[in-house]
């Protein structure tokens, strides 16, 4: 167990630049200048799960379990912590149990053995899952996959326990082939409104990112995070999408993914985190945005964690925060310049101070 410096980061207005000229009136305010900074104080780094004893209350955690376990989700179900992941290990969507976000053991239950009829049978991989529990008891699934003869759609399972196994609905719950496909879906529940926030996949498109799979070129596309009210099931949408974060060009490789979002205790609005830049790189980050409304424009960004952050933690990304706005899981890789490498599990706990977040 080794200690960490104390850092103080604050990013700059610099972002603004390098914008993708088609987001049109789906840009962030073109007044942000002054963004929070971030404070990351009396970090303790620990190896194997199991070795917490002494740790300082505000502390960042892992890797764990020595098992690729990318973008996880994070969910108290059934007398216990548990942790979803993108497929990985054999496992369509593995799972890992802990009794208290910092101890984690691999459960070996597969949640989505099956994705459903509307999966291309050929390429059946789950990416991003999220799980929430709605006023039913019932266990709902957001996940992606990729549409038989089409893009990637997020699709829907239930299940009447948190390990599952869930049960896929028929058809996908969001698609939008014309954007790109869509990803990264995450739901948020306020005590009144559910809602549900997703990528369009502009990267899917081409465009002048690396993040890609052709050659990059012309202008960064569109990766708009939007967000949408559902009822009280959290299946059933209500209301109209809407835009609420799209990637600033080349200050973020043109990327912005994997939402996930918090309502700031003291009734002081809403925190986004993102991340930015290409998953498979040393780039990739945690970000943060503010609105005062959970389906207004997100702006003021920051920086919570990135490689050059010097905490051994390479490309972390996918975060994913309890509803008790304490804990956090996110990804990372245990060495720079491996974009193949295996992406593990950490986990953190998060204090509010106003609009400043801290570990």
């Amino acid at each position: 167990m080794s200690a960490m410096k104390s850092l103080l980061l604050t990013l700059g207005a610099g972002l603004v630049a390098g914008l993708p000229s088609e987001l049109g009136d789906v840009l962030l305010d073109s007044h942000v200048s002054e963004l929070p900074a971030l404070g990351l104080t009396d970090i303790t780094k620990i190896g194997i799960a199991g070795g917490g004893d002494g740790l300082e209350r505000r502390r960042l955690d892992g890797p764990f379990m020595g098992f690729d376990f990318p973008d996880p989700s994070l969910i108290w179900g059934d007398g216990a912590w548990r942790a979803y992941a993108t497929s990985s290990g054999g496992l369509s969507v593995p799972v890992a149990n802990s009794t208290d976000t910092f101890d984690w053991q691999l459960s070996g239950d597969d949640a989505l053995p099956d994705p459903g009829p509307w999966v291309d049978p050929n390429d059946k991989g789950v990416w991003a899952p999220d799980v929430q529990k709605n006023d039913d008891g019932v266990y709902v699934m957001y996940y992606t996959a990729h549409q038989a003869g089409g893009s990637h759609c997020i699709g829907a399972a239930t299940s009447k326990t948190a390990v599952g196994p869930f049960t896929p609905q028929a058809k996908p719950l969001i698609c939008d082939p014309k954007g790109g496909g869509v990803i990264d879906a995450s739901g948020y529940d306020d005590g009144k409104d559910r809602w549900i926030v997703w990528k369009v996949d502009g990267n899917n498109l081409g465009g002048a990112t690396t993040c890609q799979g052709g050659t990059p070129s012309g202008k960064y596309k569109s990766t708009a995070i939007r967000i949408q009210r559902l009822a009280r099931d959290a299946l059933t949408f209500q209301g109209k999408a809407t835009t609420i974060l799209d990637n600033f060009g080349a200050a973020d490789n043109g990327v912005v993914e994997a939402p996930a979002l918090y309502q700031i205790p003291g009734d002081a609005g809403y925190v986004l985190f993102f991340s930015t830049h290409c998953y498979s790189t040393d780039d990739y980050d945690i970000q943060y945005a503010f609105s005062d409304k959970i389906d207004g424009k997100y702006n003021n960004r920051g920086s919570l964690l990135r490689t050059s952050d010097g905490l051994g933690i390479y490309g972390p990304g996918g975060l994913d925060i309890d509803p008790n706005g304490k804990s956090v899981v996110f990804h990372g890789r245990l060495f720079p310049n491996q974009p193949a490498g295996a992406r593990e599990l950490y986990s953190a706990e998060l204090t509010f101070n106003g609009r400043n977040v801290h570990y």
